[in-house]
């Protein structure tokens, strides 16, 4: 695969819509055991995403389960409110539909749900969206995604497949009337693909949002998105934090020879090898150097010495899809 191009802002979906290549990512909390809790805590949002705003960013990547969107909304509101924004200036998702996850994730059923627990799985998800919609102040969502295939512990294949199909026809539902100007899926293997193109056949998913890092690889995966215009976004895309990602003494030396930060130089991995990213911060100079990425090309081979840090065990900082049936 060629290197993407050098000033390269925004991925044009099969629909038309422009995917900005930079997101700013609204999960907060602790999820790799860096603390004891272990769980979201939208708290920390109010600081970080109104620093991420002050650094330019305008595309935002949240979640119904994140607990966050109240406060982007509010954020924005503000932004709104003086004209130093219009709606169109921001580029805002959401995901619906994530399973039930313990410990603190899972305290109700209002925020995540599984498949076989609902009585109107179709309804949930329409009831959920005005819900986030509510939250963001938003009269719709720039994508809106599938943030699973299925519930971590269901044992049916045959249901989880029927109920990914109901899914997807509601978003279908909700893509036709407006109010998500582009859906798609997040965690999607190959075959979660192959039996959602099989099963609906006529809405191909823009983007599959999927963990991606220099010890998170899925090429296979790439490569069939790719042949089915599908975009890939790297959620997760310094690990979260985890497994001394950041210290690799490769990726240190390698950003010491162009001059960036590890952060930059694995964000513009990402970018050439065709990936949109969802970096995260809570660091004002950090925010900016994870949007200052077109000073720097990596060559094919630099590109290949970084793949080559994946070639070894995946190590994954959230649950391995594959595992969902």
């Amino acid at each position: 695969m060629t290197d993407a191009p050098f000033e390269l802002r925004s991925v044009t979906l099969h629909n038309g819509v422009e995917l900005p290549t930079v997101a700013f990512g609204c999960a907060f909390g602790d999820w790799v055991g860096a603390t004891e809790f272990q769980g979201f805590l939208p708290e920390q949002a109010w600081r970080a995403l109104s620093l991420a705003l002050d650094a330019g960013y305008r595309a935002f990547d949240g979640a119904h389960a994140y607990g966050t969107e109240g406060i982007l909304g509010d954020l924005l509101g503000q932004r709104f409110a003086s004209g130093e924004l219009q709606r169109e200036d921001v580029f805002v998702t959401t995901k619906l539909a994530h399973p039930a996850a313990p410990p603190h994730i899972n305290i109700s059923h209002l925020r995540t749900w599984d498949a076989d627990k609902v009585p109107d799985i179709a309804q949930r998800l329409r009831d959920d969206l005005m819900r986030s919609l509510d939250d963001l102040r938003l009269g719709y969502v720039d994508l809106l995604l599938m943030h699973w295939p299925g519930p971590f512990a269901n044992t049916d294949a045959a249901f989880a497949r029927r109920a990914r199909q109901t899914i997807w026809e509601t978003f279908a539902e909700l893509y036709e009337k407006g109010a998500a100007r582009a859906v798609g899926v997040s965690n999607f293997t190959v075959g979660h693909l192959r039996q959602l193109l099989e099963d609906v056949p006529g809405l191909r998913p823009m983007v599959n949002q999927v963990e991606v890092h220099p010890y998170c690889r899925a090429p296979e995966l790439e490569a069939f998105c790719r042949e089915q215009e599908i975009a890939v976004t790297a959620y997760a895309p310094f690990a979260s934090g985890a497994f001394g990602l950041l210290q690799d003494p490769t990726l240190v030396s390698l950003a010491k020879a162009h001059g960036v930060s590890v952060g930059q130089l694995v964000l513009r991995w990402h970018l050439q090898r065709g990936r949109t990213v969802l970096p995260k911060s809570s660091n004002e100079t950090r925010m900016r150097q994870n949007r200052d990425l077109f000073g720097v090309s990596l060559s094919e081979e630099e590109l290949q010495t970084i793949d080559a840090l994946g070639a070894g065990e995946t190590r994954r900082s959230c649950p391995d899809p594959a595992a969902v049936l």
